[in-house]
């Protein structure tokens, strides 16, 4: 799998963004911002007052694993009392946690002990982002919650601030994100990933990463699926029934025909320059993403589609239940991590760049002929990059200029 998941909370909703049935929780009154965030269009805000305020998410049903995690963190107004802004764990259980103090600075936490381990970052600027790596190596111990030991790293732009042992999870499945012990602060998170050991890509920490979603903007190849409720019907109008942001669920969507048919819908997605992508950044990797339901809880599945161009060689995730009659975050069970990763362009083997991002097309297929019906509400590209090094301002340049003469 390598990378888990991705979240630049470009769904701009909480409900929406981590779904509403199990596996997902949403504490308090955590919100989304759509002034203050990094690349895209929104942030994951958390200003409390004496409370918590955080968001919870499974990514898997219980594995003992090693993952890395990113975050970029900001600090607009510092806790009255320090509190945990990450979590690590499982279900009611979460041993690995980064907290932030009243004085700015990052420790980690052992959550069963109740311990801050060694080790403390430099104190953090107010209203600046940093990028945040964690590096947390579960143990098997049996089962036996805490009866052992497991590494666990802290990074603060790529610089190691805590290298230390905490009590184990015996099955990583779920993070926190937010103000998780009460307080009064104002904090942002934006652009989390968050990686395994497995596969041959994204097998370590995240690194830089900026994270946008591209949402469709044309028909693509296939158009197959049915007119279910709203936007206009007809011959290549599927996809304005699923690039609204965020997803209005069952206000608009697509959805299979009773006859159970394996059909294709392709969408074109919107520019890369539409999601502040530039022409030399880098592109780490695209994931499709969508919101999905059934008319029913027994069989129905899909798969979702990438290509990196019209009528090119297609890569699918492999079948996802989406046998729920609640819209969901691309599954209809839980766990509910991406479903489909492309590391490259299907269409050559190569790294996505943002010229071939502007030919891409997602889709879904529904994967077997089920008599259930499968919906889909919104559909994405989720695009993780690394922006190159700007140009500098023409005031800058004029003032080396000047410089060089004298």
């Amino acid at each position: 799998m390598a990378r888990m998941w991705t979240c630049g909370f470009e769904l701009q909703s909480t409900s929406a963004e981590f779904g509403v049935n199990s596996g997902a929780v949403v504490t308090g009154s955590p919100s989304i911002s759509t002034t203050v965030h990094r690349a895209g269009t929104a942030s994951l805000r958390s200003n409390p007052t004496a409370a918590t305020a955080f968001v919870e998410h499974q990514l898997t049903s219980g594995v003992v694993m090693r993952t890395m995690h990113r975050l970029y963190l900001r600090v607009d107004t510092l806790p009255d009392t320090a509190t945990n802004v990450y979590g690590i764990g499982q279900s009611g259980y979460f041993p690995g946690l980064l907290r932030l103090q009243t004085d700015g600075t990052l420790v980690l936490r052992d959550g069963f002990t109740e311990t801050t381990l060694t080790g403390t970052s430099a104190p953090l600027n107010l209203g600046q982002w940093y990028r945040i790596e964690l590096d947390y190596t579960d143990v098997d111990n049996g089962g036996v919650i805490a009866s052992g030991i497991s590494a666990f790293r802290g990074y603060l732009d790529g610089a190691l601030f805590a290298d230390t042992l905490c009590s184990n999870i015996t099955g990583f499945s779920r993070i926190r994100m937010g103000v998780q012990l009460a307080a009064t602060t104002d904090i942002y998170i934006d652009d989390v990933a968050v990686n395994d050991t497995s596969g041959s890509a994204q097998t370590g920490l995240p690194g830089p990463g900026s994270v946008v979603h591209l949402r469709p903007d044309s028909a693509g190849d296939n158009n197959l699926w049915a007119t279910a409720v709203g936007g206009t019907a007809g011959t290549g109008n599927n996809w304005g029934r699923t690039s609204e942001r965020p997803p209005d669920d069952a206000t608009t969507y697509n959805q299979t025909s009773v006859s159970g048919t394996t059909t294709i819908d392709d969408y074109n997605v919107e520019s890369s320059t539409t999601g502040g992508i530039a022409a030399g950044d880098a592109i780490t990797l695209v994931q499709v993403g969508g919101r999905v339901a059934s008319s029913a809880t027994t069989a129905a599945s899909i798969v979702y589609r990438v290509k990196g161009q019209a009528a090119g060689t297609v890569l699918e995730s492999g079948s996802v239940s989406v046998a729920n009659t609640s819209w969901s975050v691309h599954s209809g069970v839980s766990p509910r991590p991406y479903q489909l990763t492309a590391y490259t362009n299907p269409q050559t083997g190569a790294p996505w760049s943002p010229a071939t991002l502007e030919t891409m097309q997602v889709g879904v297929r529904g994967d077997v002929s089920q008599t259930t019906v499968r919906r889909v509400s919104t559909l994405w590209a989720l695009v993780d990059f690394v922006p190159s090094p700007r140009v500098r301002p023409a005031v800058v340049r004029q003032a080396i200029m000047r410089a060089a003469v004298r």
